[in-house]
């Protein structure tokens, strides 16, 4: 279960310790900014994640993922997806 535990703008911190396949998380938020701290992957693929935060703006991801690269924790920025449209994956930081 996720639970918002700060809002700043439109940035929302979530607990959650749920594990995830990335596509589903992607269809819970359509048309909003999520990052994900991977769980599983490959080299080809990222698959699996835990919830971290949701945003309108990627941009307000930048200090959350300095201090996850700190702790050397692998996440992925991705948008939920909507109508007609695919998800737009950014690389790993």
């Amino acid at each position: 279960m996720e639970t918002v535990v700060s809002e700043n703008s439109s940035l929302q911190i979530v607990r959650s310790n749920e594990i995830k396949p990335i596509v589903e998380l992607e269809e819970m938020y359509p048309e909003t900014w999520l990052l994900i701290e991977v769980a599983r992957e490959d080299l080809w693929q990222i698959y699996e994640g835990k919830l971290l935060a949701l945003a309108q703006d990627p941009a307000e991801f930048i200090e959350l993922k300095k201090s996850l690269k700190a702790k050397q924790i692998v996440n992925l920025t991705t948008r939920g997806v909507s109508a007609g449209e695919q998800s737009a994956v950014w690389t790993k930081f």
